[in-house]
């Protein structure tokens, strides 16, 4: 089954370095430049860490920041981590400890109920048009827009971390081979479609999974490929899967919206032109980097015996029975976490998610290209 990418073509790409994080104390102004014009300190936070897909994303973002304003913006930085934990950087952000934020958005899923819906299984697998979508439906859209000028965050970027892998000690072709895994998942809705075909569903944080997969509380995890790579998952299980699910959260990027406001106009102009490039397709070129090295990680290592996917046809089959009902909940939960006409920010998502899905070049899914270069080893 064939997944792609499609980018637009963007100039300028910047060189990358290696992701910290920032101060979580509120920005400031750093009073002029040498040409007597105001600069201004972001002082960000962030739970990536430096060697994951997502860090040279954000890092691009950061970078040209600063070159493209000649120096008049810096973005302080400091350890993932350091000040504001994961699940607290959008409250970091809302209350002005810090002035930009990276972190997951199902963290905080009652604040963001427009950023669960990419949460639903078999809608996105094609991460350059899930990124471009959710801009799209989450600055146009009334309802999400409102949404955002609730909580007092200036929307940047969202982007899913990887497309979704099934790690076991034998392989999984089909949603038989789900019933009865003690299954370590995470995201809005993918736990409760693995919970409808028989899986049983561990919760426990990314660090501690290598050692709980070898204690025997789970005996699978549902990850991207930073499970197996970045989490060393590949040494506790040997067979790796694509099952078709596509996207299973997003990592967000959050700007606090009266800082994002209180910018000079010139300064404010070049924030909303690289954000326009990064979510145009720079942000999935720059995560790319990274997960081509992954894969290359994966092929080398003598443990893993098999990294496939499945058929379309068992895709569809557990597609076919979860999905409709998954929608349904996401709507009602979206409703009630706020969001105002929760049906029709979902319709406008879905056409915004055809939409670039259809538009320019065909670069197939690192998950994808991985799964086609182990077949060919």
């Amino acid at each position: 089954m064939s997944k792609s990418i499609r980018l637009k073509p963007v100039l300028a790409l910047a060189a990358v370095g290696v992701l910290a994080l920032t101060a979580c104390s509120s920005g400031s102004s750093d009073g002029g430049s040498a040409s007597g014009e105001e600069s201004v300190t972001i002082n960000s936070v962030t739970m990536v860490q430096p060697n994951v897909p997502t860090a040279p994303l954000v890092e691009w973002f950061y970078s040209q920041l600063e070159e493209r304003s000649d120096g008049r913006i810096t973005v302080d930085r400091t350890e993932p981590e350091s000040i504001c934990k994961a699940p607290e950087i959008a409250e970091c952000v809302r209350d002005g400890r810090a002035d930009l934020g990276v972190s997951i958005s199902d963290y905080s899923a009652s604040l963001f109920p427009s950023m669960s819906v990419a949460g639903i299984p078999f809608m996105a697998d094609n991460p350059q048009a899930l990124m471009s979508a959710l801009y799209e439906v989450n600055t146009n859209n009334n309802s999400a827009v409102a949404q955002w000028e609730s909580l007092g965050i200036e929307y940047i970027a969202a982007w899913s971390p990887g497309t979704t892998i099934i790690g076991t000690n034998s392989q999984v072709t089909d949603i038989k081979g789900l019933n009865g895994l003690q299954i370590r998942a995470i995201g809005s809705a993918l736990p409760q479609a693995l919970d409808m075909v028989g899986a049983s569903v561990v919760s426990m944080p990314a660090a501690e999974t290598y050692e709980n997969i070898e204690r025997g509380v789970a005996d699978a995890v549902s990850w991207s490929m930073d499970g197996p790579v970045d989490y060393k998952l590949m040494e506790q299980l040997s067979d790796w899967v694509d099952p078709g699910v596509g996207a299973y959260t997003t990592f967000t990027m959050w700007m606090n919206k009266d800082f994002y406001d209180s910018l000079p106009e010139d300064l404010r102009a070049i924030v909303d032109e690289v954000r326009d490039e990064l979510n145009a397709g720079v942000g999935m070129e720059q995560f790319s980097t990274v997960t081509d090295s992954q894969c290359d990680v994966m092929l080398d290592f003598p443990n893993i015996k098999s990294l496939t996917a499945w058929d379309e046809s068992a895709t569809d089959e557990w597609k076919n029975l979860v999905q409709d009902d998954l929608i349904a909940a996401y709507i009602a939960q979206a409703e009630a976490d706020g969001l105002a006409d929760a049906q029709g920010y979902f319709d406008d998502y879905v056409a915004a998610l055809n939409a670039a899905a259809s538009d320019s070049t065909d670069i197939l899914d690192p998950v994808a290209a991985c799964v086609e270069r182990f077949a060919a080893r």
